[in-house]
């Protein structure tokens, strides 16, 4: 059942009009309905607060419960919910290693310790390497400008305060997974798109799911790339990399949920080409995956392949 709050405003001339605005209760029931794992990041998150601690040590994120969800109208909805649960996962993650302190998991240095949410029953954390990470910014230069797609200036070459930076590999990991959370909620509330786009579904669905979902491919790449210098230049961290046994469930786990939902979207996708009548349509994916999807299959990350993802 929908629920709003209408407020009315009254015009000269005696006319007024009413603006419907959409509950938070109506966005988390959506969720409940249609994602899970968005309703369990989001409801959790609600759940915790923006700050938690244990042990004298506590960590804070600067977000409140559904903050970049806008809630005007069912379009704006669908159009934010991806940003809100990329965000709130983020919140999520730094927190996942608290959860399991209080739970009685004895972890040593909280703050050195991130968090993955995976799904409602499986959740990481992932203690730093005793190696130094080195910022993303130092990969920079053995990237070619033709390579550089939509958000290489906004993980790649970002501030020092930026995770990426200040957490070198496990900042992109944690961004990997983020994209993914917030590409599987659109993924999971297609019935929503059909239901407000009904002759355009073929056209909204699609575009809204890949500007975030082809981030699958620029995260996968940068991560490999990041590796790749790493065994040239800091080849103690690699190798701690390569031996740390969560360091490579967590990077397969995100990688093979994110891509098997990718393959998922292009057989739905075709369906909704094959059966689309309105002349409303859009691409498969964006140019990141035709820029990105050679390298990505060439023979260059031969040896990330084996040592982290066999």
């Amino acid at each position: 059942m929908l629920r709003f709050l209408s407020t009315a405003f009254s015009l000269v001339g005696g006319i007024s009009l009413s603006f419907s605005q959409l509950t938070q209760e109506w966005a988390m029931n959506q969720l409940l309905s249609y994602s899970n794992t968005g309703y369990n990041i989001v409801n959790t998150f609600h759940k915790n607060g923006s700050s938690i601690s244990f042990g004298g040590n506590s960590t804070s994120f600067g977000m409140h419960h559904l903050e970049f969800c806008e809630l005007k109208d069912t379009a704006s909805f669908l159009s934010s919910i991806s940003t809100t649960v990329h965000e709130t996962t983020h919140g999520l993650d730094s927190q996942i290693p608290y959860m399991f302190a209080k739970r009685g998991e004895k972890i040593d240095k909280l703050n050195l310790t991130e968090g993955f949410y995976i799904d409602e029953n499986i959740q990481y954390y992932l203690v730093y390497p005793k190696n130094p990470l080195f910022p993303s910014i130092d990969v920079v230069n053995e990237i070619p400008t033709n390579l550089r797609t939509f958000r290489f200036d906004t993980y790649m070459i970002a501030k020092p305060i930026q995770s990426t930076q200040s957490s070198g590999i496990i900042g992109l990991m944690e961004e990997f997974n983020a994209y993914y959370h917030g590409s599987k909620v659109v993924f999971d509330i297609f019935h929503l798109f059909k239901e407000k786009y009904p002759t355009r579904v073929a056209c909204e669905w699609p575009s809204t799911f890949i500007s975030n979902a082809d981030a699958f491919y620029e995260f996968d790449f940068f991560i490999k790339e990041y590796l790749l210098y790493a065994k040239s230049h800091h080849p103690e961290l690699y190798n701690e990399l390569k031996n740390d046994y969560m360091f490579k469930l967590i990077y397969q786990t995100i990688r093979r949920n994110f891509g098997n939902m990718i393959s998922q979207y292009e057989k739905k996708y075709d369906e909704l080409v094959k059966t689309n009548k309105s002349g409303w349509s859009t691409s498969k994916h964006s140019e990141i995956y035709n820029t990105l999807l050679p390298i990505l299959q060439s023979n260059r990350f031969q040896i990330i392949e084996a040592d982290f993802l066999k």
